[in-house]
């Protein structure tokens, strides 16, 4: 026996924690093409040991106890829609058949999601299931040599695991999706008196973190203790975000080096990866505060690559696809 295929979906919850996967016929979406070995969100708990014994060195039976499941994950993936942004960031409209996607603006939650995790092989199957799924942090990732896709890492935080279910339909793309990569990418710096290019950038990572923290109380299910697990997952304040440019040194590196040394920084910055004029993502990132710029001598005959990183005050992302809303949470 051995396994040798795995399928991975998802479906939105109508309530946090409780999953929406629970029939061998329900319908799960993929995040995206996956590029490297994920990690599920399988809780790893903390044990609380009481005091040992008079020259003991071990507790007593019954002196220690699982308590606070932290739960976990990481997926790194292929971009192929905007829905991971619209999940990380929290809220999404339509018009003209554009998705905007910006923060909640209404106090609501963060969409959570059931995640099925099949394991297949000869003769024998395992599925398990991770609900309460919401996205810490997002990092949008292109590396022009290397990678020149647009690309993105996951790290999730779950709520609880259970038995997952052998789904009679293996997950997809939502329909009409474009499974190809985004791979033409624009790039813009608002300098005030118009808009620069990047030149020679090598590398761009935009970080979403949206600092989320177990919560945990002492709960009861028909009778059954269940404080160990997240009560509920709450989101930072403040979603924290940074932007990192690396790049070769040709042209606009005085003008971001001026924006270092000032202390006042209001200027905005744009990406758009295009696949078609009907089908791109956009990010405006606004008040773009240029908090480091590395400057390195390289060793002797190596390309001078010096790194910016940005903190920007706001972000907001425009998504045009043949994706119906509803799969934005619309």
């Amino acid at each position: 026996m051995s396994y040798t295929s795995f399928k991975d979906g998802y479906a939105k919850e109508t309530t946090p924690g409780t999953s929406v996967i629970t029939a061998v016929g329900d319908t799960a979406y993929l995040w995206g093409a996956h590029l490297e070995n994920a990690v599920y969100p399988s809780p790893v708990f903390k044990v609380n040991y009481a005091g040992v014994g008079v020259n003991s060195r071990e507790v007593a039976a019954n002196y220690l106890w699982k308590s606070q499941a932290h739960l976990r994950g990481k997926y790194g993936i292929v971009m192929q829609n905007g829905i991971p942004i619209w999940a990380a960031m929290g809220a999404s409209s339509t018009a003209s058949s554009i998705h905007t996607i910006i923060p909640t603006t209404d106090g609501s939650d963060l969409p959570s999601f059931t995640i099925n995790h099949e394991q297949e092989g000869t003769a024998t199957d395992e599925e398990y299931q991770y609900t309460g799924c919401k996205i810490d942090s997002l990092t949008l990732m292109h590396d022009l040599k290397e990678a020149p896709w647009l690309m993105a890492n996951i790290e999730w935080m779950a709520m609880k695991p259970q038995d997952g279910i052998a789904l009679t339909t293996a997950p997809a793309l939502p329909a009409t999706a474009n499974t190809q990569p985004y791979t033409s990418l624009t790039r813009t710096w608002d300098y005030g008196s118009g808009n620069d290019d990047i030149p020679a950038l090598q590398k761009v990572s935009i970080i979403i973190a949206n600092g989320l923290n177990p919560l945990y109380t002492n709960s009861y299910d028909t009778g059954v203790y269940t404080g160990q697990w997240p009560w509920r997952l709450h989101e930072a304040a403040r979603k924290e975000y940074r932007i990192v440019l690396e790049y070769h040194p040709a042209g606009l590196e005085r003008k971001l080096w001026d924006e270092l040394i000032t202390m006042s920084n209001t200027k905005e910055l744009y990406f758009k990866w295009t696949r078609s004029t009907n089908d791109y993502i956009e990010v405006t990132a606004t008040d773009c505060q240029v908090v480091e710029h590395e400057k390195i001598g390289p060793k002797a005959g190596e390309l001078l690559t010096e790194a910016v990183v940005i903190e920007p005050r706001a972000l907001s992302f425009a998504v045009k696809d043949s994706i119906a809303g509803g799969l934005y949470g619309e």
